[in-house]
């Protein structure tokens, strides 16, 4: 039961992350559900319950999705996580996580720096385009691909819930997909689904406070939150990187 009860916690925190910053909640279970729970559970765990808050956010939000400036960006991811996946072929997931970690602080300050000039990208095919490429490689590397999602909508949408809207419309088609995969593969057992069950509660729970919350936002709050989360993001991965912990 008390294993049970972390994992509806931990769900719950992390979906409540993703519910005010647009992304993070991947961050928060993979760091904390492998204590609980057993490593290959918790990342089955994470792709079904990033769907699942990508359904309920996508039929509540769906009227403030810019969809030229959701499809292309997931076309382009879907194809480019086949390339992220090539590259750690040769490489290593510890060279990966200090070059993203470093990457993420540096963007972080960067935007937070010139935060008083107004930054502005237009939705175009080519720029949504980048967006999805960069999203698809980290994907296909460390399994992180709302860091460049969120700099490029928080940039471009006209709004925070379109922001939201459009992000979240992008993790429940791409994670959606991801689910299918590991189901296909073998990797959803009855253990697993059980603990699928308080986790669903906790991400359904939570992304009702949190999108309550998250309206009441404007966009310099949006913002602040998201630059900030690319900087914690950026250090966990560093550190993650340089085996700190």
């Amino acid at each position: 039961m008390f294993t049970y009860i972390m994992v509806f916690v931990i769900a719950f925190a992390g979906a409540f992350v993703q519910g005010i910053t647009g992304f993070g909640s991947a961050m928060v279970w993979m760091s904390f559900l492998p204590l609980v729970i057993a490593l290959p559970e918790a990342s089955a765990l994470t792709p079904a319950m990033l769907t699942i808050i990508g359904i309920q956010m996508t039929i509540k939000l769906h009227k403030n999705i810019n969809w030229k400036m959701s499809v292309v960006p997931l076309v382009v991811s879907f194809i480019s996580t086949a390339i992220g996946a090539w590259i750690m072929t040769f490489t290593t997931a510890t060279t990966m996580q200090l070059v993203l970690g470093v990457f993420l602080v540096i963007v972080g300050i960067y935007f937070f720096a010139t935060m008083k000039k107004t930054i502005k990208i237009k939705p175009t095919y080519a720029n949504g385009g980048i967006a999805g490429f960069v999203a698809g490689v980290f994907t296909g590397l460390l399994n992180i691909g709302g860091p460049p999602l969120a700099i490029y909508y928080n940039a471009a949408a006209d709004s925070p819930l379109q922001y939201k809207a459009c992000i979240e419309f992008n993790f429940f088609m791409m994670y959606g997909w991801a689910t299918i995969l590991k189901f296909m593969s073998g990797s959803y057992t009855t253990e697993t689904v059980k603990y699928l069950i308080p986790g669903a509660v906790a991400v359904i729970i939570s992304g009702i406070a949190g999108l309550h919350l998250f309206k009441k936002f404007n966009k310099k709050l949006v913002s602040v939150l998201v630059y900030t989360m690319l900087i914690i993001m950026g250090a966990y991965q560093f550190c993650k990187g340089m085996k700190l912990f």
